[in-house]
């Protein structure tokens, strides 16, 4: 078993298209940056005016305009301007650490294939000829030159790499499942998979 790697490059391009964790965090950042827009707008005075009319119950009416201002006096709204300032850096923060994560997350999944793949080669290799001690030591036993302690302990051999091998194997398989899930982006397994 061997698992063809996609291109690096272009598994960590447009990753921030890609996994819905950092979609979510941009746009909450876009939607945050509404807010502070909506906090600056809020300092500003708000004036109104218009006509008014009036009539009491012995007939006396009475007209005129009204109009009236909001003045910030005190903070002109910067409290509530910095909250918001303050709330969008910590989503832009977040969002970045993010990205670098996924990208780590991505290179240290390529890696740990890889070495993986070194790894079930090897296992593989070793295999034939442990085969062929355990064929040899059966031979030796049924001939009366080898004692049954030996065929056991070379067919032991033989059981623990092939234990050790599928547990590699699901290794690389785990690996496979991280990689997708930090690049973002289904990774066909029966075609990244070839049998060797």
């Amino acid at each position: 078993m061997h698992l063809d790697l996609p291109d690096e490059r272009d598994l960590l391009s447009n990753i921030e298209s890609r996994r819905v964790d950092l979609l979510g965090l941009r746009k909450g950042y876009e939607s945050q940056d509404a807010t502070v827009r909506a906090a600056i707008l809020a300092q500003f005075p708000r004036m109104s005016a218009g006509f008014v009319r009036a009539k009491d119950n012995t007939n006396v009416q009475s007209s005129g305009f009204s109009v009236a201002i909001d003045v910030p006096i005190f903070d002109r709204n910067q409290g509530a301007i910095a909250t918001e300032r303050a709330t969008r850096q910590r989503l832009l923060d977040e969002y970045n650490q993010r990205v670098f994560e996924a990208r780590a997350d991505i290179a240290m999944a390529i890696a740990d294939i890889r070495s993986l793949d070194r790894q079930v080669a090897a296992a593989q290799e070793a295999l034939p000829v442990l085969e062929r001690l355990v064929d040899s030591a059966q031979k030796a036993r049924e001939q009366g030159n080898a004692d049954v302690l030996s065929y056991y302990i070379a067919r032991n051999s033989l059981l623990q790499k092939r234990i050790q091998l599928i547990k590699l194997q699901e290794q690389l398989l785990e690996a496979h499942t991280a990689l997708e899930i930090a690049s973002g982006r289904f990774l066909p397994s029966n075609a990244a998979m070839n049998l060797r």
